[in-house]
């Protein structure tokens, strides 16, 4: 995957953005950071808009539901919880979630605790970090923390999360998102292709 620092920090905002509480502004916001990600270097050839357009034919209450049922309250265990300590150390507020709060303050910023360790905070935190890379000022510290912060954060959950979502999503916008989360952790877990 060679992708342009401007490029990844757009689709990691896309991906951060698939994760927000579908309300009736989730189909525009996904529709606005994809314009934003240049088709000729999407990983692996894949369509986002795929993923937009399966959204788009679910009723907003039953995207609700589904997001409410994988991510928040399913019984009875919830399947897919977007937080790297509950998958790194089965439980919320982890010892993931503290290491990821120390790094954001490094990059000067403030995160909620509760959402620090986030599949969606993860993602913006990288949408940030490759934007910064972006300066010529700061632009290898930056790369450097992405690369950090992707192989010992990101990569040691995100993978067994798109599994999960893969296999425990009713709704195929949640699942074909599982898919290329996966394909992603491998592609970026790989430095061959980097």
């Amino acid at each position: 995957m060679n992708m342009s620092e401007t490029n990844r920090a757009h689709l990691y905002r896309f991906l951060s953005s698939t994760f927000a509480y579908p309300n009736e502004g989730f189909i525009s916001l996904l529709r606005k950071n994809l314009e934003q990600v240049t088709a000729s270097e999407s990983p692996s050839g894949f369509k986002f808009s795929q993923v937009i357009v399966l959204f788009e034919k679910e009723p907003l209450q039953k995207l609700q539901a589904e997001y409410t049922r994988l991510f928040i309250t399913g019984y009875p265990r919830t399947p897919c919880p977007p937080y790297e300590s509950v998958y790194r150390e089965k439980q919320l507020l982890g010892k993931s979630n503290q290491e990821v709060q120390t790094i954001y303050r490094e990059w000067g910023m403030s995160v909620d605790a509760r959402l620090a360790d986030h599949l969606a905070t993860e993602f913006e935190f990288l949408a940030f970090l490759c934007s910064a890379a972006a300066l010529a000022e700061i632009s290898d510290k930056a790369k450097k923390a992405e690369r950090s912060f992707t192989g010992d954060h990101l990569q040691k959950w995100a993978p067994q999360f798109a599994t999960d979502l893969k296999v425990h999503a009713e709704i195929d916008g949640y699942r074909v998102l599982g898919e290329f989360i996966g394909e992603f952790m491998e592609e970026i877990s790989n430095p061959r292709k980097n």
